[in-house]
């Protein structure tokens, strides 16, 4: 088997398709054709196109007296609020929580927008990654946004230097008591984490305390190296700068366990943890450890003893080798036979699903105003969230269970409760109506251009070539022909092919007859809301 070969088959709108879902956030026919003309090599390199970072989120919110809305005095209505004072200064009758919640609402709402609008571009998918693996939390919207700049900034990047960012950012020193963690008191907690979560894994227990890739002694070690971090208030100036006190920090030579080769980190001041992510990437380990973490988030879940053979260890020793750059190795994977053999393996996640709905079915933010487009991302963020996969909030330190949890895996996203939420939210995205989440009611209106995009189909007045065609472009996936069928009954209910025929034909002849115009719209939609519920649109 080929495996890490070159891909050397047909390139067509089929293997397009499959590489942007897999690289990319639900795509678009356009997206789709731009990557067929372009081929494989240029696609993929366009893919890891380093752009500019994105312009930060805006407020989003009016002010005045709606049940909405809120006084921030730090930005104007469409203004960013990240330059504003972390710690806002109100006046008399303010509310400093309701300002932090209308920032972190745009802030949500501007990530979905970042996601939806990616393009060609694997750099928001890979910041989701990264998110979900340096787990991090905060209440304050101006860490996060910065946090999460430090993932997207880093995205496409080195593995070892985001570690040694995450490690002294301002969020993660928070949420893992980094920033309590001193000579006179040494906090385990990141320094557990750093091994276990983000670097090098745990591996299988050999003893008491002692696993295959480190030691509970180890961890100890380590907690009085990281030792010294600090973290500013809100109120200082400086609140989103970590320092480093000397004071603080645990003095002398640390020595690592045997599982390090016996290491010796010299005392170092504020670059001592640096010398010690170096130390700990000096184990092969890593490079097979994050290999097997983007496998997992970019091919299948199962990973087994030939895939650690075969796919797992030659692209670990390429990461190694571009020391510990991940670009070249992903282009070799996402470039490789495997990759297009591994089709309809993978469970969407929520925010796959949700935003392949939209981005599939032409579904874009208003741009009418500022507040109609975070307001339309954030409904897209609460029926994520409602379906177990929210940003910045993840259910613990090791991130969502599909990636890790065996052996459900991708399965987790679907389970008895989750799913008949998961087809609802999907059914309304395209006919209108109310999602109903933690018993708030938000009124989503028909947005998806089901006209035009049967336009777009040549002969789709034939509802075999219709139906097919949409499968296509939702499913990438050959439906039979009793599926054809079961469909067929959904646009024309009992009814035999010509009449869908006459009729869709008599709509193009007569696009001003507002009674065609409205029975066509309503059968399209009808049509199109069955087959987002189908189970093949749920898989990648």
């Amino acid at each position: 088997m080929p495996y890490l070969d070159s891909y050397s088959g047909n390139w067509t709108s089929k293997e397009a398709r499959h590489l942007l879902k897999r690289t990319s956030f639900g795509i678009t026919n356009v997206l789709v054709s731009e990557a067929t003309t372009l081929g494989l090599e240029t696609t993929i390199n366009k893919l890891f196109e380093i752009n500019d970072l994105p312009e930060p989120p805006l407020k989003s919110i009016f002010d005045g007296t709606g049940n909405d809305e809120i006084n921030d005095p730090g930005a104007n209505y469409g203004e960013t609020w990240v330059n504003a004072p972390a710690y806002p200064t109100i006046s008399e009758g303010e509310n400093r929580a309701k300002i932090y919640r209308s920032r972190n609402r745009s802030l949500y709402a501007w990530s979905f927008l970042q996601m939806q609008n990616a393009g060609i571009s694997i750099r928001e998918k890979l910041t989701l990654f990264w998110h979900n693996h340096f787990v991090s939390e905060n209440i304050n919207p101006h860490r996060e946004y910065y946090y999460m700049n430090v993932l997207r900034n880093n995205a496409l990047g080195n593995f070892k230097e985001l570690v040694k960012q995450v490690t002294v950012d301002t969020n993660m020193l928070l949420y893992l008591s980094g920033s309590k963690n001193t000579d006179a008191a040494p906090n385990e907690n990141y320094a557990r984490e750093l091994l276990e979560l983000f670097t090098i894994g745990k591996g299988e227990a050999v003893g008491n305390g002692d696993y295959t890739n480190y030691t509970e002694d180890d961890v100890v070690q380590i907690a009085k190296i990281l030792t010294g971090w600090r973290v500013n208030g809100l109120k200082n100036e400086n609140a989103l700068n970590s320092f480093f006190s000397n004071w603080k920090h645990t003095k002398g030579d640390k020595t690592l366990s045997h599982r390090f080769n016996n290491a010796i980190i010299s005392e170092n001041g504020e670059n001592e943890y640096k010398d010690l992510i170096d130390t700990i990437f000096e184990q092969e380990e890593c490079s097979r450890f994050i290999t097997r973490k983007l496998y997992r988030w970019f091919v299948n879940s199962d990973v087994t003893s030939e895939i650690e053979t075969n796919i797992i260890e030659p692209l670990a020793e390429i990461i190694r080798n571009n020391n510990y750059d991940i670009s070249p190795a992903l282009k070799v994977l996402l470039s490789s036979e495997h990759f297009f053999e591994s089709t309809f393996c993978m469970i969407k996640s929520p925010i796959d699903f949700m935003l392949s709905v939209t981005n599939s079915l032409l579904v874009s933010a208003p741009t009418t105003s500022i507040k109609e487009e975070y307001d339309f991302a954030f409904v897209l963020y609460l029926a994520t969230t409602d379906l177990n996969q929210s940003i910045f909030h993840h259910p613990d330190v090791a991130g969502w269970k599909a990636y890790y949890q065996e052996p459900l895996f991708y399965k987790i996203w679907v389970n008895s409760y989750l799913l008949p939420k998961r087809l609802d939210y999907a059914r309304i995205i395209v006919t209108g109506g109310d999602l109903i989440i933690d018993e708030k009611k938000y009124n989503v209106p028909p947005l998806v251009p089901v006209l035009y995009i049967a336009s777009q189909i040549p002969n789709a007045q034939d509802p075999n070539v219709l139906i097919t065609e949409l499968s296509n472009q939702l499913f990438n996936y050959p439906i039979i022909q009793s599926q054809i069928d079961a469909l067929k009954d959904i646009l024309i209910p009992g009814l035999p092919d010509f009449e869908w025929t006459v009729e869709y034909s008599n709509f193009l002849n007569n696009p001003a007859d507002e009674a065609l115009k409205i029975s066509v719209d309503n059968k399209l939609r009808s049509l199109i809301a069955v087959m987002v519920q189908m189970s093949e649109f749920q898989i990648m």
